[in-house]
């Protein structure tokens, strides 16, 4: 990446994470100064960090053969390729992408990793009730595209959901008490934020598993203390914990983060030296349809690997393939395959091995992404090279000795849940009541520095896919103000979309139709939602900054100087909708998979990802796949055992 692009990026990365802190700088001197430290620092960095395994994929021949090959090094393949690899299993581990970048490294880069050369960034199909104000009316798809897939391009929250959410699955061996152990057997919460939780927590938490889990570092940003104030001012209680017995409430989360550096599943699992001496890693290796014999027996994969000079191969499995390319690259090799809605395969000429229906069910979170303006503090509006210079000033902090603002992910950790049904507007407070204690919301907060924006709208644009009129407007707002960006979180959607192929060729990108807010039922959680945000820009912590919503011209929507009412924000939502990338349930438990993830059908094929999930869990998503992936591997080690006997 040259100089510049990487400034450019440090800089946007580190104030969309949240953590402006309202330092200036001179003029263009320090600009050029902040540049210099971090290529240099970059140029030392590069010779230290995670040693990532070596690729396997040059040594790979036509018609290979290993016991396990697993497809998708993101959350659950990392885990479950790992797993079975230290149980001495010969397991091969295919990845599209390739090595994770400097940039995956940085927990305050996480927003512009969105758009980058490791995000897969599908496109979607409009379905023209949602993300309206999207380039093409498409919504933003992204998906991590190296080792550790999403798990190295996420923001990091360690949040498992609730209980109840797998007790809902309904498939025997997977309830709240099923999947306790494999949330446990991966975690390792490090001692130090384990003692700042209450005692009650500690049946819930692991400090000796594989994923180190820690606090993020405290930021200077002073809304972080602020979105406390305003949430607990509605009368929002604080949660210490809200991966113990409750999840209602304000709290702040712990991340994947260890040492001021993302614990991606790459680091956390593949980068282990036991690992690396067992496990065979194919990256820049592309995976098609499974390889099927008569009895309708999966015996391996095509694939075309390597990144420069690609090679068509067949790769066999004497055991099983176990697919976890994610909720949209699964459903996509099944289809393939010949695994998937008869009708949608045969139109494409893909002979049918098993009429299921795969690609169905698909489901994620989802928001209306909230902008407030808020008043930075003292000092005076800075034109860009200055804000540049102070974030590049942090990029080398965080080479040095990774620590600073970019070593957190700014207010993102703050995050608060609530049942929006159970909030009195009038009293403004939470009530208990049946299902209260159920969220249907979640608040996630970020931070944009006051002059950060104008000049890079085109960095802003690919990073957030929205189109150049709101691009624009979001610009002029940030030219005197700050924004905060408020994202209420849809935690269980009635929509639910599909996963289609586009072509009988697996380097076609695959047809994704998100239909989000389809329902209206969705709309008007996310109106709920909206009223709560509105009152928080009127608590004394928010509006002593001169905090507020920030309503945009859109297209077809009532004159935002008007009163704003419930009809300018059902329209708002319709057109800033935007996806949490959590998406699941696209090859699902008790639909196209049996209750140990086979998939039905055939023999030989297997699933170890979100697409297994029935439902969203109530919280990020990464929890949920890592406890999945761990149970997955211990199933086919006992499949493998009494198939043996």
């Amino acid at each position: 990446m040259k100089s510049m692009q990487l400034l450019l990026c440090l800089a946007w990365c580190w104030a969309a994470a949240g953590a402006g802190t309202g330092a200036r700088a001179g003029a263009a001197g320090p600009l050029l100064g902040a540049v210099d430290q971090v290529v240099s620092g970059v140029a030392d960095d590069l010779t230290q960090g995670p040693a990532w395994p070596d690729d396997y994929a040059p040594k790979l021949t036509d018609g290979d053969e290993f016991e396990y090959i697993v497809v998708g090094a993101g959350a659950g393949g990392a885990a479950v390729a790992a797993r079975l690899a230290l149980a001495g299993r010969d397991v091969l581990l295919l990845e599209a992408g390739g090595d994770p970048t400097l940039l995956t490294r940085i927990p305050g880069a996480a927003m512009g990793l969105l758009g980058s050369d490791v995000d897969w960034a599908y496109p979607t199909v409009p379905n023209y009730v949602s993300c309206l104000s999207s380039t093409g009316q498409q919504c933003r798809f992204s998906r991590g595209r190296c080792l550790g897939g999403s798990s190295s391009i996420n923001y990091m929250m360690f949040v498992r959901g609730g209980r109840a959410d797998h007790d809902a699955w309904g498939v025997p061996g997977w309830g709240a008490r099923d999947m306790q152990p494999y949330y446990l057997k991966y975690e390792g919460l490090q001692e130090a934020a384990l003692a700042r939780l209450p005692p009650a927590s500690r049946p819930f938490h692991n400090t000796t598993g594989i994923m180190q889990v820690d606090f993020f570092p405290e930021t200077k940003n002073t809304w972080h203390d602020r979105i406390f104030e305003g949430l607990q001012s509605l009368n929002f209680p604080f949660n210490p914990d809200v991966n113990a017995e409750s999840q209602i409430g304000v709290s702040r989360v712990a991340g994947y983060v260890l040492g001021g550096e993302r614990m991606s599943t790459a680091r956390g699992y593949l980068a282990d030296e036991e690992v690396k001496k067992e496990l065979k890693v194919a990256k820049h290796t592309l995976a098609g349809a499974l390889v099927i014999d008569d009895d309708n027996v999966v015996r391996g994969i095509n694939v075309i690997s390597g990144a420069l000079a690609p090679r068509q191969l067949k790769l066999y499995a004497s055991k099983e393939v176990i697919l976890s390319a994610g909720a949209v690259g699964t459903p996509q090799i099944l289809q393939l395959s010949g695994i998937g809605p008869a009708e949608h395969l045969a139109a494409l000429g893909v002979p049918v091995r098993a009429d299921l229906p795969v690609g169905e069910g698909l489901r994620d979170h989802v928001l209306p992404l909230l902008l407030v303006q808020v008043d930075p503090g003292p000092g005076l509006p800075a034109p860009n090279p200055f804000v540049f210079a102070a974030k590049g000033a942090q990029g080398a902090q965080w080479l040095a000795s990774r620590t600073g603002e970019l070593a957190t992910n700014g207010v993102t950790d703050v995050t608060a849940f609530l049942n929006t049904s159970c909030y009195d507007v009038e009293r403004r407070r939470l009530l208990p009541g049946p299902g209260c204690d159920l969220p249907t919301t979640q608040l996630i907060h970020a931070y944009i520095d006051r002059g950060l924006l104008p000049g890079i709208e085109p960095v802003v644009k690919n990073a957030i896919g929205f189109n150049d009129d709101v691009v624009e407007q979001l610009s002029d707002a940030n030219v005197e103000h700050a924004l905060l960006v408020v994202s209420p979180v849809l935690l269980q959607p009635r929509s639910a979309g599909r996963v289609r192929l586009a072509s009988a060729d697996p380097r076609d990108r695959p047809l994704i139709y998100p239909n989000y807010l389809s329902d209206e039922r969705d709309v008007e959680e996310m109106l709920r939602a909206i009223a709560v945000v509105e009152q928080l820009t009127e608590t004394a912590a928010w509006a002593a900054r001169g905090a507020r919503l920030l309503r945009l011209r859109l297209p077809g929507c009532p004159d935002p100087a008007g009163e704003g009412g419930a009809g300018y924000w059902r329209c708002y939502a319709r057109h800033m909708t935007y996806s949490v990338y959590h998406a699941v349930g696209s090859a699902a438990l008790g639909g196209p998979l049996d209750a140990r993830g086979r998939v039905r059908g055939v023999r030989g094929a297997r699933v170890a990802d979100a697409s297994l999930a029935p439902r969203l869990p109530r919280g990020n998503t990464e929890a949920m796949v890592l406890a999945i992936a761990e149970k997955i591997a211990d199933l086919v080690l006992e499949d493998d055992a009494n198939e043996t006997v």
